[in-house]
């Protein structure tokens, strides 16, 4: 079994990082926590399967990352800088909050988030095909179940390769979601997205659909292309550019973001969503992302600093 080990330092993760956020937080199959590590699981572009635990060896001020690189097979310098680069990626390492924590100085609802979650990054998709099925899982339910659903199609129908004597699944490709009964599908509890995530495995197993292609387009573009695969509306569209990309300027508004908007910024009035969006775009322009995710994590617990009990639960901690 191939294992290496190497450090990021300061000049490859721009400060804060907290990474004790991310080993907290919206952990989803395939990556698991283990300890104080976090475990993440590969395909990488030759199709073969690395696993990288990352653990943290520095601050949030002064963050350096160990990661642990490991495979069946021997691995070439540019297949362990493959999997170092997707990583950074994943984890946002090369992300910088501070232009967006000078934006909102002055926003007391913002200060509240971001004193309990200083220096927290959003993590993102390893692919737009991944993200885009993770968003259609995470349609309509609580995040409890949005974790069982991802551990059950990796480990019926996602590759995986055996580290350390334990199973490491890595999500599926969309031709092995394609040709996967639906009935097999239902068994892993994705209620009724079964036939929408076979469907968009099929547009793209079959060429029908370039992803890659559609997230080149400008936004407006990439959303109405997007919307036009099985199960794929606004809220879909907008989350998987979201977490694809890593794009900043898109407000993604489902029930929390909606009621966390009208209870901090319109005082309880449940305005439409187009005046959500020019508020949010006004507001935190090119950052709208970001301020929606502050809002709708551990919302409960923040809120009560500024007198505020709300209703809604964050399923953050997975």
């Amino acid at each position: 079994m191939f294992t290496e080990k190497l450090t990021l330092a300061e000049r490859e993760i721009v400060p804060p990082y907290d990474f004790t956020y991310q080993l907290d937080h919206y952990v989803l199959y395939p990556e698991t926590r283990v300890g104080d590590a976090l475990v993440e699981v590969i395909r990488l572009g030759s199709g073969g399967i690395v696993k990288v635990e990352v653990r943290s060896l520095g601050t949030v001020e002064h963050p350096a990352l160990e990661l642990t690189v490991q495979s069946a097979w021997q691995l070439s310098k540019a297949e362990v800088r493959e999997a170092t680069n997707r990583v950074a990626w994943f984890l946002g390492l090369h992300e910088d909050l501070r232009p967006f924590y000078e934006l909102v100085k002055d926003d007391p609802v913002m200060q509240a988030a971001i004193a309990m979650h200083y220096g927290a990054k959003d993590k993102a998709g390893y692919s737009v095909f991944e993200a885009l099925v993770g968003c259609v899982c995470a349609q309509n339910v609580i995040f409890k179940r949005l974790y069982a659903m991802l551990r059950n199609l990796c480990q019926r129908f996602g590759d995986s390769v055996v580290l350390d004597g334990v199973a490491c699944h890595v999500f599926p490709t969309p031709e092995q979601l394609a040709a996967a009964p639906v009935e097999d599908m239902r068994a892993c509890k994705v209620g009724y997205r079964d036939k929408y995530i076979k469907g968009i495995a099929e547009a793209v197993a079959s060429g029908q659909v370039n992803l890659e292609h559609i997230v080149a387009l400008p936004l407006e573009e990439a959303r109405r292309e997007l919307i036009k695969l099985p199960g794929v509306g606004p809220y879909t569209a907008d989350l998987a550019l979201i977490l694809a990309l890593r794009r900043r300027d898109i407000l993604h508004l489902d029930l929390f973001v909606r009621q966390a908007l009208w209870t901090f910024y319109f005082d309880g009035r449940q305005v439409p969503d187009g005046e959500l969006r020019a508020f949010a775009a006004q507001r935190w322009p090119g950052y709208q992302a970001w301020a929606a995710g502050l809002l709708t994590t551990n919302t409960e617990v923040w809120a009560r600093k500024l007198g505020v009990d709300f209703r809604l639960r964050s399923g953050a901690r997975g």
